[in-house]
């Protein structure tokens, strides 16, 4: 696994945890959760064991099966780190118990404090099948690490769907850039009633995001689960906690490639993707006649989607109240001789404070570790302009890793936090 494309997400072979979702009353569900289909090659009971937070000797992980495995077979740990094979299926492998047969462990010192990992009998053909059926999921691991997991089964992962549609969505094509630089591409649009038959009291917000079909539904999700977009907005509704708010969520780039982190990063091609993004896709989401003078107007993205985000604030004043920007890749060497680089520009470009509300945040774990120095280089330099603090929110949760289930289990409390500002407070 490797920086390939550079889309900032390469290492994140597994990516969902399934959740339990409450809806309000009254919503609509148009879909529901897929459930995980394996290959099995020998079942092996499992359950993902409590984790104690610290081991003094380094990183401690015992590994349970249901069945004895063949002697031939060996329990392997993989993932993120040199030391862990680079995602070679097969890394460092563990040591069977002598007294008991359905037990393997490990003891090991990492070089480096946080890793993604994942457990298989030596190749991506037989990778350990956790109970919760978190397949394509990669697990988080550091330094001090003590934990238990017990197996379902080895076997090749299929994809799985976790989540479901909430509300009411659209599919539609996004309009046509008048410059002819941006390829056509679908855009979900998304409202928390069906408004053909709702009259909505008071102002309704806007929320533009990258990476829309990442976004509201598992079915069209790159790894399948959503950030759970649609039933964050209506609990949040539902509690007072913000305004009515409508979703504009534009494809990223389907022509692979660099295209996806040339259209969101700094650059010539970035600036006709913001241009478009703002002249074109929200001029038109603005026509909407529920939406007014009085409506807020905010964007939310991840990754190099961040990047977006922080660039709209500071290249775009007065046309967003605020942004969120999860996991922002603003500084990054990418270990392949490329580096993706947004604070120098900004910094050309003299340093505009970001017009409107910022939320950044990042995780811990793989790429999130090797995003972290590029965000403390520019918390710095944000602290060294007129940038107001009370304007900016910076959150880390260490134990996260690059993917849409941290994401989505941030984006609640982020968005309630950017809809509490300005002149309309829930």
């Amino acid at each position: 696994m490797g920086w390939s494309h550079l889309d900032l997400r390469a290492q994140n072979r597994c990516v969902r945890w399934h959740d339990s979702r409450t809806l309000p009353p009254g919503v609509q569900t148009l879909g529901r959760m897929k459930q995980l289909s394996w290959l099995n090659t020998s079942l092996v009971w499992l359950c993902l064991a409590c984790q104690t937070p610290e081991s003094p000797l380094g990183v401690h992980i015992t590994v349970l099966t249901s069945e004895v495995l063949p002697m031939a077979d060996t329990v392997f740990i993989t993932g993120s780190s040199e030391e862990l094979g680079g995602w070679n299926g097969r890394g460092i492998a563990l040591a069977r118990d002598a007294s008991d047969a359905h037990s393997w462990s490990l003891d090991f010192q990492p070089k480096d404090s946080a890793f993604a990992y994942k457990i298989t009998l030596g190749d991506w053909a037989h990778e350990a099948k956790l109970q919760e059926g978190m397949a394509f999921r990669d697990l988080g691991g550091w330094a001090t690490m003590d934990t238990t997991l017990h197996v379902l089964s080895f076997g090749p992962a299929e994809r799985v769907n976790d989540g479901q549609v909430s509300g009411f969505l659209h599919v539609v094509d996004a309009p046509v850039d008048p410059a002819g630089i941006i390829p056509s591409r679908k855009m979900w649009v998304w409202t928390p009633y069906d408004l053909k038959h709702t009259e909505l009291a008071g102002p309704v917000d806007l929320l533009l995001m990258s990476d829309g079909q990442n976004c509201i539904d598992p079915a069209t999700s790159t790894f399948g689960v959503d950030w759970a977009v649609d039933e964050a907005i209506l609990a949040l509704m539902q509690e007072g906690r913000i305004r009515p708010t409508l979703v504009v969520a534009l494809q990223c780039a389907t022509e692979g490639g660099d295209r996806r982190r040339l259209e969101y990063g700094p650059g010539e091609l970035g600036e006709a993707f913001t241009d478009y993004l703002v002249h074109t896709v929200l001029a038109q989401a603005m026509e909407n006649p529920i939406l007014s003078e009085e409506s807020h107007v905010y964007f939310a993205g991840s990754s190099m989607g961040g990047v977006l985000a922080f660039r709209l604030l500071t290249e775009y004043p007065g046309v967003f109240d605020g942004a969120l920007a999860f996991s922002p890749a603003v500084f990054v060497e990418t270990g392949n001789g490329l580096v993706v680089d947004a604070i120098g520009p900004w910094r050309e470009n003299g340093r505009p404070a970001p017009s409107g509300y910022l939320y950044m945040d990042n995780g811990g774990i793989g790429l999130e570790a090797q995003l972290q120095p590029g965000m403390d280089l520019l918390l710095k330099e944000l602290g060294q302009t007129d940038y107001s603090v009370d304007h900016l929110k910076w959150v880390r949760d260490k134990k996260a890793d690059h993917s849409e289930v941290a994401w989505r289990q941030r984006f609640p409390e982020a968005f309630a936090w950017l809809a509490g500002k300005g002149a309309w407070a829930p």
